[in-house]
């Protein structure tokens, strides 16, 4: 299996990455697994929106070759997991921000009935929160996360297997609560049913 891993974090080596790892290390036992990180933040991707992207969206541009290279890599992955802490009850600026330039019209959404980028591919969202499971469950977070990620990005994609595992209360916790998260993403990946 080739998976792309796309991490958004100042702190290298983060939470949410060790997370990821774990969940890689589990998925190895049960198949054998290529593996390409991308560090966004180290990357120096562009994830604001610029003239050209916008030209793109209105049929007036053609795909800015930053664009393409990131579209690539996803098309080369049967599985994407997207490695992050929780800002604001949602994703950091810089992963909504390529999200909003790779995910394009054209190719997530909108395209010719023949050409299916995405069809088939897996996407898993590994994050870490601040807050715990009270406040999450109480104010709807974790709906929120599920309607506007896994539904508003990725189904509306045409991407269907689509997941999300919280790691919550990850900066309060205590080392033996880390290492039982860690312990819980080696399970996840381990779950995964292997693909063809």
């Amino acid at each position: 299996m080739k998976i792309l891993i796309v991490t958004a974090e100042p702190r290298v080596p983060s939470f949410a990455q060790a997370l990821a790892q774990r969940y890689l290390d589990g998925l190895a036992t049960r198949q054998p697994i290529t593996t390409q990180w991308l560090d966004l933040l180290g990357s120096g991707f562009e994830p604001r929106l610029q003239a050209a992207d916008l030209a793109l969206y209105h049929g007036t541009g053609p795909v800015p070759d930053d664009v393409r290279v990131e579209q690539q890599r996803i098309e080369a992955a049967d599985l994407v997991i997207l490695a992050f802490p929780v800002y604001w009850w949602s994703l950091p600026a810089v992963l909504k921000g390529w999200i909003d330039r790779v995910f394009t019209k054209g190719w997530a959404f909108e395209s010719p009935a023949a050409a299916k980028p995405l069809a088939g591919k897996a996407v898993r969202l590994i994050a870490t929160g601040g807050a715990g499971p009270r406040a999450y469950d109480k104010h709807g977070y974790r709906a929120a996360i599920t309607t506007q990620i896994e539904h508003g990005v990725f189904h509306f994609s045409g991407i269907d297997d689509v997941a999300t595992h919280l790691f919550l209360d990850a900066e309060r916790a205590d080392p033996a609560q880390h290492e039982r998260d860690l312990a819980a993403a080696f399970a996840l990946g381990a779950s995964l049913p292997p693909r063809a």
